[in-house]
């Protein structure tokens, strides 16, 4: 063996094991989005849509005031 294949196979090494920390982190990630992100979205969505639905509609009614009064 000379110099050069013993650091190859330390930086093979070194990489497989940057690989690995990256693929754990990310799994770590898409498992917190799943179990925190997603389910609070959920929660908060429907009082957003909510609160844009009165938003709108106030907002029509400045539009077309004749249109409120008749519903």
């Amino acid at each position: 063996m000379n110099a050069y294949t013993s650091s190859t196979g330390d930086f093979s090494h070194q990489f497989e094991d940057f690989m690995d920390t990256v693929c754990n982190e990310v799994r770590h990630a898409a498992r917190y989005v799943d179990t925190v992100i997603v389910p609070e979205v959920r929660r908060e969505s429907g009082g957003a849509l909510r609160t844009l639905a009165g938003h709108m509609e106030r907002w029509a009614d400045k539009l077309d005031p004749m249109g409120a009064r008749q519903s």
